[in-house]
């Protein structure tokens, strides 16, 4: 069943502003992800849920990737800006019920839609996690701290990196904001060894990863799986980017 979630939805009204100038590609701090074969997906619905709708799309396989880099941290407002003023990000959108405390240049960017942060991870010679790498960099032995269960309208993301990182060194993997990744959402291929999957061709919804600033504890697992519409803007949703290591 897809978990679609629209808590945290705004609506699309907008000043555009767009400004032109030359700016070299901002370069993140990044971290290798060495390549292997792990478990995706989780026995937690079966033993935990009573195999409920909402998390019955979990189903364990074996999954191989290839080593690549991920962002230490969430892209931040002050990260997204300068593709903004580069002239190749998407202007930004400024919402009249925008509270002040998702602004801060520090925080994870939100309100991104699924093709605008495409966008700019091109912009950084990159692209979005798949869903398999993106749970293969985050199930690791220390989950990291999570900023998570804050209440709506009031709480909101926190600065990244204000918690301890994963056992990989990265940080805000689990709470803080659910994470768009390349995938568009549907139930998994569980046949033999799938090598870098890619997900279905096609859909309706991309998927996040992660948990928010606003989610329940159930929401804040590894192989949690959510479908967000990538055309709308969530106060909840931001991503990090990852490169191939060639």
């Amino acid at each position: 069943m897809n978990k679609k979630n629209f808590f945290g939805l705004i609506p699309i009204y907008s000043i555009l502003l767009l400004v032109f100038v030359s700016s070299p590609v901002y370069a993140r701090e990044q971290v290798l992800v060495k390549g292997g074969v792990f478990e995706m997906g989780s026995h937690y619905c079966e033993e935990e849920q009573n195999s409920s709708d909402w998390c019955n799309d979990e189903l364990i396989h074996k999954v191989e990737v290839d080593s690549f880099w991920i962002d230490k941290f969430e892209v931040t407002n002050s990260d997204y800006r300068k593709c903004f003023v580069a002239g190749v990000c998407e202007p930004e959108f400024l919402h009249d019920n925008r509270p002040a405390d998702f602004n801060k240049k520090n925080q994870p960017v939100v309100f991104t839609t699924w093709n605008e942060a495409v966008t700019y991870c091109k912009w950084r010679d990159g692209r979005l996690p798949t869903e398999a790498e993106w749970e293969y960099a985050a199930k690791v032995e220390r989950l990291g701290g999570a900023h998570w269960n804050q209440p709506y309208a009031v709480g909101s993301p926190t600065a990244v990196g204000s918690l301890e990182p994963n056992s990989r060194g990265l940080y805000d993997l689990m709470g803080n904001v659910y994470e768009w990744t390349m995938d568009w959402y549907g139930p998994y291929n569980t046949s033999g060894t799938q090598k870098n999957p890619l997900g279905p061709e096609k859909g309706e919804d991309k998927v996040v990863r992660g948990g928010s600033w606003d989610s329940l504890s159930h929401f804040l697992r590894t192989s949690d799986r959510v479908g967000k519409d990538p055309d709308l803007r969530y106060s909840g949703v931001g991503f990090r980017c990852v490169k191939p290591n060639l």
